[in-house]
């Protein structure tokens, strides 16, 4: 009788403790989630800073061109 008892008690137990770890799991992967979502906008951001700072490295170099052939005519 003790020893089912002690084997209800312990499967309980395991029991709790096993539904607390799937709760962890569950809350640690929803943050990798949010944070893979985080790196996406990012990398879109920094690509459109790149765009753009490149667009205006070659607009800055046509403008010096066109003055230097200006300067030299």
């Amino acid at each position: 009788m003790k020893s089912l008892e002690l084997i209800t008690l312990l499967g309980t137990i395991i029991s709790i403790l096993l539904s607390i770890i799937a709760y962890f799991l569950k809350q640690l992967h929803g943050n990798f989630r949010k944070m893979e979502q985080d790196v996406a906008l990012m990398k879109a951001s920094i690509q459109l800073l790149k765009a753009d700072l490149k667009a205006n490295y070659n607009l800055l170099r046509q403008r010096m061109e066109f003055l230097e052939e200006r300067r030299s005519d």
